[in-house]
């Protein structure tokens, strides 16, 4: 099965961002920002994403998130 996974927490710390930085720089809620950061969501809020993505200076999606094969459970 493949799944879409955010890479938010390596890109943070690839860039000496915290969670808390990033939440005050587009003005989302830093629990949104740790959710999205542990894949513990289940859907993706494109706007969130877009200021994500300007924030960190990321113009390729795939720098943010990637396919990736998972097992599924029997």
């Amino acid at each position: 099965m493949i799944k879409l996974r955010l890479k938010l927490d390596t890109v943070l710390k690839d860039k000496g961002i915290s969670q808390t930085k990033l939440s005050q720089m587009i003005d989302v809620r830093q629990g949104t920002i740790s959710d999205m950061c542990r894949n513990a969501r289940t859907e993706i809020n494109i706007p969130i994403v877009e200021k994500i993505a300007r924030a960190l200076n990321i113009s390729d999606i795939s720098e943010l998130m990637q396919f990736e094969e998972v097992e599924m459970d029997d």
